[in-house]
């Protein structure tokens, strides 16, 4: 069986590397050797982990040096989603059905305050999938993709 190791050692890098590229101001892209000490791994197996990476979530690099080389060229959009930075189309439809129930609540007009909480019920359940792709199409549209 192969080792499962989203949770315990990809994850922590893209983390690190979401948050080494913010802190540098994208003035210096990380190597594994600089995301090691963050993540408190061996930098091969940092660098083992950027190319289990590369392609979903960036674009990473190599020289002949090895895996300790292994840097990142570029964050994807799903990098910054993966590691809570950016909403996903889901986070973004709960948002907006929490909005909804809240702003119901607060209405002082009975049949607004009707009409929030019957939306709000309705994207909660049976029309879930069609926030989702609100929220989804909405995401692309900013991001500059639709």
């Amino acid at each position: 069986m192969v080792e499962p190791t989203w949770e315990k050692i990809d994850l922590p890098v893209l983390r690190a590397a979401v948050q080494y590229i913010e802190e540098h101001d994208y003035g210096s892209l990380p190597q594994a050797y600089d995301l090691a000490p963050i993540v408190g791994l061996d930098a091969d197996e940092v660098g083992k982990a950027l190319l289990r990476l590369d392609g979903a979530y960036i674009r990473s690099s190599g020289t002949m040096g090895g895996l300790a080389d292994q840097g990142v060229d570029k964050l994807y959009p799903e990098a910054r989603r993966a590691v809570g930075q950016w909403p996903t189309p889901e986070e973004l439809a709960d948002r907006l059905i929490q909005a909804l129930s809240q702003a119901a609540e607060k209405e002082p007009d009975e049949e607004r305050r009707g009409w929030l909480k019957r939306t709000a019920a309705y994207l909660g359940t049976a029309g879930r999938d069609i926030a989702v792709e609100v929220a989804g199409t909405a995401i692309a549209r900013g991001a500059g993709m639709g």
